[in-house]
């Protein structure tokens, strides 16, 4: 029900309204004007709680996304306010759902904002003159995403009730002046997925032992919690859909998105953010951010909800995520945390329980919440009030905060600072080519402006040709585009002067042409080129195969190379690698090559291989002399813990993308069933273990020592351990009798534990304030002669994320190993922070070792990390195609 408090006002009795500085009467027959409007309007509306029969938030009920859909579409019958459209869909099918919630009057003119919206953002075409008259005669669009981490279910749940109140007019100001001037764009869930299994997991075991428990297994197929590490690559269905709204179709000025962290600390974290701000944001999005932050805070301290915190915790270092990528494209990109309870089931903190930094009094926590029961209605409040809050802030500060954003599109056009690069040139010619464009499409999705050099050209002395992609670094989202193509470089922080490094939040640096493995040059001065528009339909088609060519060959240096083998080895088309370079008149292809009989069924395959993915085929008149070894299709195993691994969720979608065909493993395909020891070769060629602790995959459980330890709780008892010994004896016959095992990163440690290679890692027991490299990219130096090596650069870059430094020792017995790649004697940092670089220098990153018939392959950092570092995905390809001797 509407609230006439709220109508009138906070602080103002229901027979009484201010005018002119004076408390004037007003007559029965007034109100009853009123309340016969309120019928017409707010009351025709049906309310979340009679919609769901409970009210939202109430303990241990949770309304699913099928239910959240329903409603917003009722809402969108009922009411003339609100619009819901359909943005995309997940991974699984489900529609992503966004409501546009404004004045009936706005409703009807959305495409005339949005066109000015877009006028403001390309400052080019707009004078200063031009832009006041838009910013009058313009709306804020608001972006307000909810539950992008579906475990923090509170937002979903709030969201109905905000669009209700919002179309109700149930808010502490006037809404109906506020909708006026701001458009509200509200996503339910950006995860509807997952809204939907944290929701039917948690009433499978409501009233057990087990209610809030996490589930075993992601709740985004492939990324679970780093779905929020995709907002530059552009992996997930759901992440293109909202970078739609953002950047493309709709642009909002403001976006927050609504979180939940832990339980015991603070109630409500909002901005301003701490330290460290990532250099290239224009200096008005941290001012606008702190503006609608401190709004925040005090409109919650008005509501009497206390605990609410800033400037901690959460930094202004971008780390690719929902909500601060929005601070490079000049949008005021806000975070909210809320403490969490256990799904949907309060929870009891204890006074003692809360940290000391969360009682005391301080500027940023003036009012701390000393302990007791903690809901999800009393998220569902705050966050109610929080979003309220920002819509009134939005209004009030209309016109500025248009103006802003049209300023700093301005400035990123008009001003290039000292120190600044001017432009960043990608040529043409590239290790990987296909890759390249696959970056430049990344690029371009996030509304990176593209140009192509039509001719030769100088910058900063050096010539280029033409084909070459120019980015300018005169464009709206220079911000943007220049923190993807720069080096990062951390600032060294520091608990105290000379004391233990503070860590990043997340990552330290991300340079993307770095991680894909492509060539990008920072241009400082200004240079003349003849450039247009670069369509990305513009390059030139790979040719189709010649049908007279004896054989076939393509360049191990691509990618996309290794799709097409394992589509021809499915075909069981005969192929070969190349154990050294092949030169074809002009061209040279890299060792690892793969070399194809022409036949009737491989020129066919071939054919539709190189139109799907445009991929260059080269023919050979003979293989006379050329070193080659055969190949066969490898069977390939992933193992799935139930302990929700991303990065085996990313290796899947790595997998996935490359059209590589996998089976996944659980325990009990490890372990022996009744007197029958399971033979995993009979099934199996490579076995692969994603980055995850030794513990967990023989285990299910974290050891006691590790930080971990005190979080894990057990899940029902089918989903609990792990390979256990049996799993661990069966992967030892497994590469005895010639299997393929790969672990990435800590997986590498259930390697070093219970088969004793001879490989250790060197950085194990190292003090990590003498040694600290939070989430970073180094140089590693490439054997590319090795089978695993095959197709790489002799210098390459690796993402660092909790990573190890490999030593080896002279083997004996069984044992072989031959390093593949290794960290460089000195310079080892590309982007980032590294601190101790003498204890990584000359440690190898990726070893080969060899054990009996088969091979343990230790690739001792996540070389697909996150679906997002292309360049050292070879590594994992490579050791998919061991060839059958080497």
């Amino acid at each position: 029900m509407p609230s006439l408090t709220g109508f009138f006002g906070d602080d103002k009795k229901l027979s009484y309204i201010e005018q002119g500085g004076r408390m004037k009467r007003i007559s029965f027959w007034t109100i009853g004007l009123i309340l016969f409007g309120f019928s017409l309007s707010g009351f025709s509306q049906t309310s979340p709680k009679a919609f769901l029969g409970h009210e939202v938030g109430v303990d241990r009920k949770l309304a699913d996304y099928d239910q959240i859909q329903a409603y917003f579409h009722k809402l969108d019958e009922e009411s003339d306010k609100i619009q819901v459209i359909n943005i995309g869909k997940s991974v699984e099918g489900k529609p992503m759902l966004m409501a546009i919630i404004s004045s009936t009057e706005n409703m009807g003119k959305l495409d005339e904002y949005r066109a000015i919206t877009k006028k403001l953002r390309d400052a080019r075409g707009t004078s200063p003159e031009q832009a006041e008259r838009l910013a009058a005669e313009g709306k804020i669009l608001l972006l307000i995403t909810c539950s992008l981490h579906a475990t923090e279910i509170a937002a979903s749940q709030m969201s109905m009730e905000l669009a209700y109140d919002l179309v109700t007019g149930n808010t502490p100001y006037d809404s109906e002046s506020v909708l006026k001037d701001v458009i509200v764009l509200l996503c339910p869930t950006i995860n509807p997925d997952g809204e939907q299994m944290v929701t039917e997991w948690y009433r499978k075991y409501v009233g057990t032992s087990y209610e809030g428990t996490s589930m075993p297994w992601l709740y985004q197929h492939y990324a679970g919690h780093d779905n929020n590490r995709d907002w530059f690559m552009f992996n997930l269905p759901e992440t293109r859909a909202v970078n739609k709204v953002l950047y493309h179709d709709w642009i909002p000025q403001i976006h927050i998105d609504e979180h939940q962290m832990g339980s015991t600390g603070a109630r409500l974290f909002v901005p301003p953010f701490m330290d460290p701000p990532i250099p290239t944001v224009h200096p008005l999005v941290w001012r606008g951010v702190g503006l609608c932050g401190m709004s925040m805070s005090y409109d919650m301290q008005k509501n009497g909800h206390k605990g609410v915190v800033h400037g901690r915790s959460f930094t202004g270092w971008w780390i690719g995520a929902c909500d601060d990528t929005s601070w490079l494209h000049n949008t005021l990109g806000i975070l909210s945390e809320m403490a969490s309870v256990k799904t949907a089931s309060p929870i009891y903190i204890e006074p003692t329980e809360i940290p000391n930094a969360y009682v005391e009094k301080r500027m940023q926590f003036p009012d701390p919440w000393l302990g007791g029961w903690w809901r999800l209605r009393d998220i569902v409040e705050y966050e109610l009030t929080l979003s309220k809050s920002l819509i009134k802030t939005a209004g009030l500060h209309k016109n500025d905060f248009l103006m802003n954003f049209y300023r700093m599109c301005r400035e990123a056009v008009d001003i290039q600072s000292e120190g600044q690069p001017f432009a960043f040139v990608i040529p043409p010619r590239q290790h990987d080519p296909l890759t390249m464009r696959k970056m430049l499409q990344i690029l371009e999705m996030g509304g990176v402006e593209l140009q192509k050099a039509h001719e030769d050209f100088s910058a900063d002395g050096k010539l280029y040709p033409a084909g070459s992609t120019v980015v300018l670094m005169s464009q709206p989202y220079r911000p943007y585009a220049q923190a993807l193509l720069e080096k990062q470089k951390y600032p060294d922080l520091r608990q105290y002067p000379g004391g233990p490094p503070v860590p990043p939040y997340d990552n330290a640096g991300w340079t993307l042409p770095l991680q894909m493995g492509v060539t990008c040059e920072r241009i400082d001065r200004p240079f003349k080129a003849k450039l247009s528009p670069l369509s990305l339909n513009s390059f030139a088609s790979a040719a189709a195969p010649e049908p007279d060519a004896a054989f076939f060959l393509i360049d191990s240096r691509i990618n996309a190379a290794y799709t097409a083998a394992f589509a021809l080895l499915n075909a069981k088309v005969q192929i070969h690698r190349s154990r050294e370079t092949v030169h074809i008149d002009d061209y040279t292809a890299a060792p690892g090559s793969f070399v194809i009989k022409n036949t009737p069924e491989a020129l066919s395959l071939l054919s539709g291989l190189v139109k799907k993915l445009d991929l260059p085929v080269h023919s050979l008149p003979d293989i006379e002399g050329l070193k080659i070894t055969p190949l066969k299709r490898h069977r390939v195993g992933v193992y799935q813990s139930w302990k929700a691994n991303m990065d085996e969720g990313w290796t899947r979608y790595v997998l996935d993308d490359l059209d590589i065909p996998f089976t996944t493993l659980h325990n009990q395909d490890f372990q022996s069933k009744g007197k029958n020891k399971i033979d995993l070769k009979e099934n199996f060629d490579v076995i692969v273990f994603a980055d995850e602790a030794a513990e967990i995959i023989k285990d299910g459980k974290p050891s006691p020592t590790s930080p971990y330890a005190s979080r894990y709780t057990e899940g029902p008892p089918e989903y609990r351990g792990g390979i256990g010994k049996a799993g661990i004896d069966g992967l030892k016959d497994f590469v005895a009798q010639g299997g393929i095992c790969i672990t990435l990163n800590n997986a590498c440690g259930l390697i070093f534990k219970e088969f004793k290679p001879p490989v250790t890692d060197s950085l194990e027991r190292v003090d990590r304030s003498k040694f600290f490299c939070p989430t970073s990219i180094l140089r590693i130096n490439v054997n590319n002669r090795s089978p695993i090596g095959y197709g790489m650069p002799e210098k390459a870059s690796a993402v660092f994320s909790r990573s190890l430094g490999l030593s080896t020792r002279i083997p004996s017995g069984d044992w072989d190993r031959t390093v593949v790649a290794s960290y460089p004697n000195d310079d080892v940092l590309d982007s980032g922070w590294l601190l101790g670089e003498e204890f990584i220098a000359r440690k190898a990153a990726v070893v080969d070792t060899r054990y009996k018939k088969g091979h343990f392959i230790l690739i001792g950092f996540r070389c697909q990390h996150r679906a997002q570092s292309h360049g050292t995905y070879k590594f994992l390809l490579n050791a998919l195609l061991y060839p059958e001797t080497d």
